[in-house]
């Protein structure tokens, strides 16, 4: 798959998730909504919030994942999260992941500054790597993991 389609891939799943995070935050709020009276509640509190299918199983997810980090998990119809988008100390990061569970598309931002956008090959073997922090830099890896090509070339000291 060439770059371009997994980019318009990328677009498409970002305007999912959006969507179902849109989507799974009006229908909080509207489930809230009430006739005129005093002392209604205007703050919806759930530590986890499930957008089911028609069986019963969750495809959207929001709240805390394993680790405590804030997100929304987009699952597929096994229950296995396809997209994921994190939030804690560390800093924000959105996967999507394929058929098999393997991270093909990765998008951070990190606490110290930093962010990237990183596109795995099959079973995450070979990368193209996008990373700025002070300078950018774009990287290339082999289905062995060892870099084929960087831009701009590393400067020796």
């Amino acid at each position: 798959m060439d770059l371009q389609t997994r980019v318009r891939r990328l677009e498409w799943w970002n305007r999912l998730l959006v969507l179902c995070v849109a989507g799974t935050l009006t229908l909080g709020f509207t489930s809230q909504v009430a006739p005129a009276r005093r002392n209604v509640e205007k703050i919806l509190r759930a530590e986890r919030l499930e957008v089911v299918d028609q069986q019963g199983r969750p495809r959207v997810v929001l709240g805390l994942d394993e680790q405590g980090a804030a997100g929304v998990m987009v699952n597929d119809t096994t229950g296995e999260s396809r997209v994921t988008l994190l939030h804690d100390a560390e800093g924000s990061a959105l996967f999507i992941r394929d058929a098999e569970g393997v991270i093909r598309v990765g998008v951070a931002h990190f606490a110290h500054g930093g962010g990237g956008v990183a596109l795995h090959g099959p079973n995450s073997r070979g990368a193209a790597v996008l990373y700025f922090q002070e300078a950018g830099s774009l990287t290339f890896y082999d289905l062995d993991g060892e870099p084929t090509m960087r831009i701009p070339e590393k400067q020796s000291d």
